[in-house]
């Protein structure tokens, strides 16, 4: 595994067991309680790009603000879909991690001036969302984690499990991007 690989493994874990411990300390406030695993999500993936990739093509506080707002808009349509669905128990942890998988990587082709190998990007970390998801789910029927539901654990295991795959998917799929896409006046092709 490369040091890129794991550094984002170990930044993956870090944001999830932020958004489930900080959140404990948190005000009840409605919003900010909904909006905090986003916010912590955001900005461990601009942390991530921007120093660790070395993906700095926009503005900071312009990547800054698009990956947090990402992260925030994937946590919520996720919970979302979780709970208004009615989708089979068995896929609904894999389509709600594709749902914010989605969110995330849109908002990173902006961040991260991800120009050329969008789709290979792109499905890839759809693929480590739908994994995370899945995996929460086969660890909460093998363990019976459910049982811990009402209490911090569940949602510990939940954050944790997923924000840690999919940065890891995110670290393999940044080596099909690139900054580098078509730019005009200049060839993309050999010469002969």
């Amino acid at each position: 595994m490369g040091k890129r690989m794991q550094a984002f493994l170990l930044l993956g874990v870090a944001s999830g067991l932020l958004c489930s411990f900080g959140g404990r300390y948190l005000p009840d406030i409605r919003w900010l309680k909904d909006a905090y695993p986003g916010v912590v999500l955001g900005l461990f993936l601009f942390f991530a790009g921007r120093y660790v990739a070395h993906r700095a093509g926009r503005k900071p506080l312009s990547a800054l603000l698009v990956t947090v707002s990402a992260g925030i808009i994937g946590w919520r349509l996720a919970v979302k879909v979780g709970t208004d669905s009615g989708i089979e128990p068995l896929f609904l942890y894999a389509v709600c991690g594709t749902v914010g998988a989605a969110c995330v990587a849109v908002g990173l082709l902006y961040a991260w001036s991800i120009r050329s190998g969008i789709a290979p990007f792109l499905l890839i970390t759809l693929a480590a969302g739908a994994l995370g998801g899945f995996l929460f789910h086969l660890l909460e029927q093998l363990g019976d984690i459910s049982s811990l539901r009402p209490g911090h654990w569940w949602s510990t295991w939940l954050f944790t499990l997923w924000q840690g795959v999919l940065f890891a998917g995110l670290a393999f799929a940044l080596r099909f991007a690139s900054s580098k896409g078509w730019q005009p006046g200049i060839s993309n092709r050999r010469a002969v």
